[in-house]
């Protein structure tokens, strides 16, 4: 279900559940990689509900995160014993928190919304070219996005089209979405009916308009923005070591010298995992249960690292924050290779 809904069902704001998602607390179990729409599952309101007791009987956001994701069962039965010394006449209610902790409230019924999308191509001449996103239901977004209709309906990122058909396919969700054509002017628009996730359940889609910027017959090899990854290498004795990422920033408004962290934004479960640098350029992250090493595969020189699996340069900064040294680091997604848009940024700790 899309945020406003679960926000309903949990009796809140969807201010709320955006401030949870950005402190690790309750990420979406999907966000859709097109429309940025933020989707939840029911079985997810059992950690709404005990963030909000474990709230009521005094801990911080900072505490509620360890008690529920950290795993570790003594640092939670003390964290609760300190909270009963502080709050004895909330006694009895901690007592049935600490005994009701043990469920996996993680476990999600989530399924992705898969449609057939192996249809004949049909031509469509108006349509090849290159598009912005201008707006979606009607709003003007703040995040770039840029869309390529290749000729023949060839896919590259997560599309393909045919007449009348924007198809999406990003490795879990498949659906075909259709679109019309509008000219307004000397302008000419498309305005997509995206579908999300829970369409089959919803039947909702997003109106999203696109502006045509040109009707050049691109390539695949076009599409992808490629930086400068032949920097000669320069020793950097400050980031030797292990890195563990504690934060995602993507507010593209921001730079690197200014993306805001502090304990209290600290998040758990990031995909970007961690980044180990070696001496003489080596290095090694890890993305999910995925391991990216080897020099033909990526490497850093001072105030960089060159992923060369995706010809990819993202600068990184050693920053101080609140007293603790911190490696701030682009991170170059799909949206900024394919989409148009400028980068994110994670924040790391030493391991």
């Amino acid at each position: 279900m899309k945020i406003g809904e679960f926000a309903r069902v949990c009796g809140t704001k969807i201010s709320v559940l955006r401030h949870y998602d950005r402190e690790g607390l309750l990420h979406p179990v999907y966000v859709d990689r097109f429309t940025e729409y933020r989707y939840y599952d029911m079985s997810q309101k059992a950690i709404f509900d005990r963030i909000g007791e474990l709230k009521a009987a005094g801990f911080s956001l900072a505490e509620i995160r360890t008690v529920i994701y950290s795993g570790n069962a003594e640092l939670t039965e003390r964290l609760f014993e300190e909270k009963q010394t502080e709050l004895e006449n909330m006694l009895l209610r901690l007592s049935k928190l600490k005994e009701d902790m043990g469920g996996n409230f993680m476990e999600s019924t989530f399924r992705p919304f898969v449609e057939i999308i192996e249809l004949a191509f049909e031509n469509d001449e108006r349509v090849i070219g290159k598009w912005e996103a201008v707006s979606e239901n009607g709003n003007i977004g703040s995040k770039k996005r840029e869309l390529y209709f290749l000729p023949k309906g060839e896919s590259y990122w997560c599309y393909s089209w045919t007449k009348g058909k924007l198809i999406y396919d990003d490795g879990v969700n498949r659906f075909a979405n259709d679109y019309r054509i509008e000219e307004r002017g000397d302008d000419i628009y498309m305005i997509v009916s995206f579908k999300s996730f829970d369409y089959e359940k919803t039947r909702e889609t997003a109106a999203v308009a696109l502006r045509k910027l040109d009707s050049r017959y691109y390539t695949k090899e076009e599409t992808a923005r490629r930086d400068d990854i032949s920097k000669p290498f320069f020793s950097d004795s400050r980031v030797i070591g292990k890195w563990k990422s504690v934060f995602y920033a993507d507010d593209t408004s921001k730079n690197i010298d200014t993306v805001y962290f502090s304990e209290e934004n600290r998040s758990s479960g990031l995909y970007f995992r961690e980044i180990e640098f070696f001496e003489g350029g080596s290095c090694t992250s890890v993305y999910g249960d995925e391991v990216i090493s080897g020099d033909n595969m990526q490497v850093w020189t001072k105030g960089f690292v060159l992923r060369k699996w995706n010809s990819t340069a993202c600068a990184y900064k050693l920053r101080s924050i609140n007293g603790r040294e911190y490696l701030v680091m682009e991170w170059k997604s799909g949206d900024y290779r394919w989409g148009g848009s400028e980068t994110d940024y994670y924040v790391f700790e030493r391991a």
